[in-house]
């Protein structure tokens, strides 16, 4: 019995004693030291001051900064289940090479280099400020990721640059950065609800075959080229961002079957949303296109297009078609631009019917009567427009060309109901072959 009552003690001895211990630094000691001490599962508790060492965490621990607690020569993370809280990081920035960690309310700035590189899946960076690195703020080559509620600004690259695949970057402030405000440059990530403005280049920029994204209900203001522009890329979701003085609000280049929809983009420098440089089988739908520069909605040199059920309202010009085939233009709602549906001399093969043109100051103009024929109605119904008085039934109605012959809307409708625009469609649209048949984004 008493042998068995000294084995019990002996257990809870040690059970005890294999307890991590937390562990308090002064600025005059070494954090590495400190952590060479700690045991898995431990806290380091940095006292303010200056910690002149690069840091190399190969264990799971917390460590927490008081106020002004600074280590200078940057921090490596290696081991999974780190936690890092209320620290500020200089000189090469951090590195998380781990899994499932957590970047709390950490200042990460004026590194030589990134800020933040993450190559592994599943870590946080949350509450935290990256600002004024020489080069991108964060940069993340991992999967499943999450970056929210930072302050990510004038950084002398990107803000955030996105290499890996169904990351989630939500509600963080990307601001006055000197290239884009985001690159992204993969599959099936989140970018929801960020504030992504005044950088010198676009907002928000998806490239070189970039599938799947969803970027969703952000606000992108006054950035020097694009709000969001889609280059290569396929099968992407852009809805319900606001784009507010940017240069062009949205903007595709070879880029196939990407969903535009119920976006609001104003007052831009040139074109509200450009469809543009072969891009195909793209659906811009309900979005509200107003007080542009340019044009409201611009399809050039682009095929196989829908442009469905859109606001566009006090443009240059409502919709423009410049050199593009076989583009579909329904049930719009196009109202007080200069010109509200232009096509030019190369456009042809396009469909209209549907469309509400009101108090343009030309309602229509079609000038590709010599090179081709677009279809200014649906076989049984055209468009309305206000300029055009209806009496017992509607005449046909010319839509100018600049030539002696015009274009003819066979069946114009004596008044316009709202329900045209609730257009369905099938996403990605019926008959275009996606894009990773082919391999190609065109």
């Amino acid at each position: 019995m008493r042998f068995i009552t000294i084995l019990i003690l002996l257990s809870l001895t040690l059970a005890i004693s294999g307890r991590a211990a937390d562990i308090e630094v002064l600025p005059a000691a070494s954090v590495m030291d400190a952590l060479d001490s700690a045991a898995d599962g431990g806290t380091i508790y940095l006292q303010p001051g200056i910690y002149h060492e690069s840091l190399i965490v190969n264990k799971t621990v917390t460590i927490t900064g008081q106020e002004n607690a600074i280590i200078d020569g940057g921090v490596r993370i290696l081991a999974d289940g780190v936690v890092l809280l209320g620290i500020t990081i200089g000189g090469s920035g951090m590195i998380l090479g781990s899994n499932s960690s957590r970047i709390e309310e950490c200042n990460v700035s004026g590194c030589a280099g990134s800020g933040v590189v993450i190559t592994g899946s599943g870590n946080i960076i949350i509450n935290s400020s990256i600002t004024g690195n020489s080069h991108v703020g964060i940069e993340i080559w991992g999967s499943s990721n999450t970056v929210q509620w930072n302050r990510i600004n004038a950084n002398d690259d990107c803000g955030i640059v996105v290499y890996g695949n169904d990351n989630v970057i939500e509600s963080n402030a990307l601001l006055e950065n000197v290239h884009d405000g985001m690159e992204i440059e993969g599959a099936g990530n989140l970018i929801a609800r960020n504030n992504v403005s005044m950088s010198q280049g676009a907002g928000i920029e998806l490239l070189n075959m970039s599938r799947g994204n969803m970027i969703e209900g952000n606000m992108i203001c006054r950035n020097g080229e694009c709000g969001i522009e889609v280059v290569e890329s396929y099968e992407n979701n852009i809805s319900g961002n606001s784009l507010i003085g940017n240069d062009v609000g949205i903007k595709t280049e070879r880029a196939t079957n990407n969903l535009i929809f119920s976006n609001t983009v104003i007052y831009t420098m040139q074109d509200g949303i450009r469809i543009s440089d072969e891009s195909r089988c793209n659906t811009v739908h309900r979005n509200n296109a107003s007080n542009n520069h340019g044009a409201g909605i611009k399809i050039e040199g682009s095929n196989d297009n829908m442009i469905l059920g859109n606001s566009v309202h006090s443009n240059a010009v409502g919709i423009d078609i410049s050199r593009s085939e076989n583009n579909t233009i329904r049930g719009n709602h196009v109202v007080m631009n200069g010109v509200g549906i232009h096509l030019d001399v190369y456009s042809t093969d396009n469909t209209l019917y549907h469309n509400a043109m009101i108090d343009n100051r030309q309602s229509a103009l079609d000038s590709s009567v010599h090179y081709g024929k677009n279809s200014w109605d649906n076989g049984s119904e055209g468009n309305y427009y206000s300029d055009h008085v209806c009496h017992a039934e509607c005449s046909a109605y010319e839509i100018p060309s600049g030539e002696e012959i015009n274009s003819i809307d066979r069946f114009p409708l004596s008044s316009w109901d709202e329900g045209f625009m609730a257009v369905k469609f099938m996403w990605p649209t019926r008959g275009c072959v996606p894009a990773y048949a082919k391999g190609l984004a065109i």
